[in-house]
């Protein structure tokens, strides 16, 4: 496996780091009372622990391969969980919010935000990068000799 990070565009490093901060929202920080997000969300943890997965998949994808093909599905992927989490925890954190929520529970829900966005943009965004894109390969021209 061939990893280059300079094949990451903006939307794969917006939903890595969208995934790295809902990790650590969601297992560090406190989001109602003592609990942290893990704690409290049990119907929604694995759901959020796969769209964690799926952007870590899609950073590694498009900084390993040099074909559009995996990262695209990837990116797809990535949104379409993003969206689906990220309005999960529209729904538990701004509309029906536990007593005592913390300032993590709104982190987590931007980080997802941010996740889902990232996904968005990395699908929108096809192509491989510029130093992957096809080289012209350099003629060697047969010599001549003098006596002909």
């Amino acid at each position: 496996m061939d990893f280059h990070a300079s094949r990451l565009r903006r939307g794969e490093v917006l939903a890595g780091a969208g995934a790295v901060l809902l990790v650590v929202f969601l297992l560090a920080g406190p989001w109602a009372g003592s609990r942290s997000g893990w704690e409290l969300l049990v119907s929604l943890r694995w759901l959020l622990a796969l769209t964690i997965a799926a952007a870590f998949g899609l950073v590694l994808a498009q900084a390993s391969r040099r074909a559009p093909a995996v990262p695209v599905t990837m990116s797809l992927l990535v949104t379409v969980l993003g969206a689906i989490s990220a309005l999960a925890l529209i729904y538990r954190v701004l509309i029906n919010p536990p007593a005592h929520q913390h300032a993590a529970a709104y982190l987590g829900l931007l980080s997802a935000i941010g996740l889902a966005y990232g996904g968005y943009l990395s699908m929108r965004k096809e192509g491989i990068a510029d130093r992957d894109a096809p080289q012209d390969i350099p003629v060697v021209r047969p010599r001549r000799e003098n006596g002909s």
